[in-house]
């Protein structure tokens, strides 16, 4: 059982790797096999099409992602309270999985709505996100949080964390001297300053 596990995980972080290099519509399953280092058959036994694999690298994500954010919506504290264990939940499962920004962002240019279609396979998951939309509409009519579109709060957050993964090669090679923990240590300081800026960005304007 355990070594199936194992091999189901060495499966997706595999499938990561190619749909990033490949995309979705160019991989084929024996890509995906010889990345692992197993036959087709094999690979069959664990997942029988790409779809699968797919919704699986999105399941473990989401599954990592969002559970966390629940716990943390839940409880009585304000947005502002919240965002130090927000910005920590987002941004180690971002970066723990370095692969899945570039191939999220392919798949978005590439076909939007099938990445919409596999997240919206088990809608219940989202409710957590939903929730913690509703508190952030609910603050910002007490006047707990700037009133602002909440495009903007999410399209900030989401930039702020996700960009820098994007370009990780460039910075590394530019600014770093390719030094690749460098560019971990940043990462590792940068959820500081991306609390601080959501916060900010968040605060009212005091009255004067």
């Amino acid at each position: 059982m355990e070594e199936s596990v194992d091999m189901e995980s060495r499966i997706i972080e595999a499938a990561k790797k190619v749909f990033v290099r490949k995309g979705f519509n160019a991989t084929k399953m024996s890509d995906i096999a010889a990345e692992v280092g197993i036959g087709r058959t094999a690979l069959h036994y664990y997942f029988r099409t790409k779809e699968m694999l797919f919704d699986a690298i999105f399941g473990q994500l989401i599954g990592k992602l969002l559970p966390n954010i629940g716990r943390i919506v839940d409880d009585d504290s304000t947005i502002l309270e919240k965002m130090p264990k927000l910005v920590e939940q987002y941004t180690s499962t971002v970066y723990e999985n370095p692969y899945f920004p570039i191939f999220a962002v392919q798949e978005i240019n590439r076909d939007s709505e099938h990445l919409f279609r596999t997240v919206m396979k088990e809608p219940e998951r989202l409710q957590p996100i939903l929730r913690l939309q509703q508190q952030i509409k609910d603050e910002m009519e007490k006047g707990l949080l700037k009133k602002m579109p909440l495009i903007d709060v999410a399209s900030t957050l989401v930039s702020l964390v996700v960009f820098p993964t994007l370009i990780r090669e460039p910075l590394t090679v530019i600014l770093l001297d390719g030094n690749v923990s460098q560019f971990e240590e940043f990462l590792f300081r940068r959820k500081t300053l991306v609390t601080e800026v959501m916060i900010r960005l968040l605060t009212p304007d005091s009255k004067e």
